[in-house]
């Protein structure tokens, strides 16, 4: 995966850079998690909207690599990979750090790297860009395991009967208002879940894409008991990327939907991708 990185940054100057294929970032932890559901070629061509502003990058919540300012850090089960990209025509892998096994997924927020692994979820502190530093961990049982955040929780589904291990699926949400110690706040049962994301129009709301069971949104304004305000069942959802200005994107088997999220239940269809 590195040296595929590293080819692909030659390819583009800083500018370009800022507009990478979202699908890159968040197909690829499907394949590692599940490589005989979904590969990463299946949505990757299809969508063209990864977003970068302000020198930081967003993906969904399956992305196996994120941009932070100058950086690049991907994920390759076991290694965390970090790229210079000051000097855009000529970015550099300057660290390849061991891992635990098991690494699948990598979200940023805030100066912290949230990865989501079989095991739980591990928070890293990158105010030193090249020295991240773990702060805590999550532990629950083996299971698949995507991870967003915000100020004050990190959210998890955990999908079972998967290669990952585990039986559980359901969605945890972690209080980490002390980041050294973060701990389970509430849970929800799910039934086929992959990726989730935060609604931009409403911090109360989050997406849940819960596979053959459909697009969901949950009232989390109660960490401790979230509650179901939204499903679209006809949505075989795979992952979502919530964008600023109330935009949404989910990705499916099917394809790549666009929807107007600013009321953020009530979700109007601006476009669809089919994926052959």
């Amino acid at each position: 995966m590195t040296q595929n990185v590293l080819d692909n940054l030659k390819r583009f100057k800083m500018k370009k850079l800022r507009f990478l294929v979202a699908g890159a970032f968040v197909m690829g932890a499907l394949v590692s998690c599940e490589k005989e559901e979904v590969t990463t070629q299946d949505l990757a061509s299809q969508n063209q909207t990864k977003e970068h502003t302000s020198g930081t990058g967003f993906g969904g919540s399956l992305a196996q690599f994120t941009i932070v300012e100058d950086y690049l850090y991907t994920i390759d089960y076991k290694t965390l990979n970090i790229f210079y990209l000051g000097d855009a025509e000529n970015p550099v892998l300057t660290e390849s750090i061991n891992m635990p096994i098991g690494m699948e997924t990598v979200f940023h927020e805030n100066g912290r790297l949230f990865i989501g692994a079989n095991d739980g979820v591990h928070i890293y502190d990158i105010s030193e860009p090249r020295s991240p530093q773990e702060l805590s961990q999550f532990n629950h049982v083996t299971s698949c395991d995507p991870v967003v955040a915000n100020d004050q929780y990190a959210f998890a589904t955990l999908r079972g009967g998967t290669d990952c291990g585990g039986a559980l699926s359901q969605l945890d949400i972690i209080d980490i208002s002390n980041i050294n110690m973060p701990y389970l706040a509430g849970e929800t049962m799910l039934t086929n879940p992959y990726g989730l994301g935060l609604s931009t129009a409403d911090e109360n709301i989050i997406y849940i894409c819960d596979g053959y069971a459909g697009l969901k949104a949950y009232n989390i304004q109660q960490a401790f008991s979230p509650q179901l305000v939204m499903e679209l069942p006809n949505i075989e959802a795979l992952d979502v990327i919530p964008q600023e200005g109330d935009n949404l994107i989910v990705l499916s088997r099917n394809g790549i939907y666009q929807f107007d999220a600013s009321k953020p239940t009530a979700l109007i269809q601006k476009s669809f991708i089919p994926v052959q």
